[in-house]
């Protein structure tokens, strides 16, 4: 089943990226004590604090997590539900990787005592950043040739989450209880990976992570007129273009129609949240750029002359007021 935009289904992606351990392999770590040891009652992201420390304990740091993870490696378990989803995928010749921030070794040990093959293209932490850096994701989709838009990312910790948020992907939680201060990052909430499986076997309609809290005040049906929209940007950029653009693109707007024209450093000045390397390029170039992660669906488009479209509004004020009255809702 298809569903049309902004609506979607993790059996849409065209690309999965999958977390190992706890999503492919259950290891059971447990880093309270590496918490505890270095760094104290400091809450701390193990990986990317470990620059704070001094070199000796970094080098202890790094030695102490190894011996971690070998060790859960070691007596590692098949998730349940997991062999099910790759072959579902693989069935229709998706291609998935593996994104871990665990160290290579344990990965390869953990995948022989399950009995799973690993797939082509397979990332640690000896490999580069590590989610939720989406350099690392980013990495990912350029070896397996996909577009993060259209990529999946199955994970059970927060990390994974954001590193979809930030990379503009879509993202599921596959974890049996999930911390209510998590739920700002999570778009999709599975308990296990057989309740995920099910899902590809039956998609449901599930709203975009970004156009959510919108969705919940001007329901889908709004969300789903919207997104038949084209608005066309006017060839003189007005002040405030990229909160309009933003507005019109949380409520479900489509698409964007944009002149051939350079971003001025004027322009800039009236819109400051566009990138500000973006001054000298297309406008294209720098409304692509704004909208890319924030709203990986919609589809920025280059305006031929003057078209018969709706204009976007100079303004965010009353957008919502404006996209019901040209839609009739």
């Amino acid at each position: 089943m298809a569903f049309k935009l902004p609506f979607w289904s993790p059996a849409q992606a065209e690309a999965v990226i999958f977390d190992w351990d706890g999503v492919i392999a259950e290891t059971r770590l447990d880093f309270s004590d590496i918490r505890r040891t270095y760094y104290g009652e400091r809450e701390a992201m193990i990986l990317e604090d470990a620059a704070t420390l001094p070199p000796a304990a970094r080098f202890a740091l790094m030695r102490d997590l190894e011996d971690l993870e070998v060790a859960g490696a070691e007596k590692a378990e098949i998730v349940r539900g997991v062999i099910e989803v790759i072959d579902w995928f693989e069935t229709k010749k998706i291609p998935w990787a593996v994104s871990s921030r665990n160290c290579k070794k344990s990965i390869t040990i953990a995948a022989e005592k399950i009995s799973i093959k690993l797939p082509d293209v397979v990332r640690s932490r000896e490999d580069g950043p590590v989610k939720p850096d989406p350099r690392a994701l980013f990495e990912i989709c350029g070896a397996i040739g996909a577009e993060p838009s259209q990529t999946l990312l199955i994970g059970d910790y927060v990390y994974d989450m954001m590193g979809a948020r930030r990379a503009g992907m879509r993202g599921a939680l596959v974890r049996g209880h999930m911390p209510p201060e998590w739920g700002e990052w999570v778009e999709c909430h599975y308990r296990s990976m057989s309740y995920l499986s099910g899902e590809l076997n039956a998609p449901s309609e599930l709203t975009p992570w970004e156009n959510q809290r919108a969705g919940r005040r001007i329901g889908k049906a709004f969300l789903r007129a919207a997104s038949t929209l084209a608005l066309m940007i006017p060839s003189g950029v007005p002040n405030r273009t990229d909160e309009s653009l933003m507005t019109a693109a949380s409520l479900g707007v489509g698409a964007f129609m944009v002149p051939d024209v350079l971003f001025s450093p004027e322009e800039w000045k009236g819109s400051p949240s566009f990138n500000p390397d973006m001054m000298g390029r297309p406008l294209i170039d720098a409304v692509r750029d704004l909208l890319g992660a924030r709203f990986p669906l919609v589809k920025v488009l280059p305006r031929k002359g003057e078209m018969d479209r709706e204009r976007l509004p100079n303004s965010p004020d009353g957008m919502e007021a404006f996209l019901r009255d040209i839609l009739s809702i």
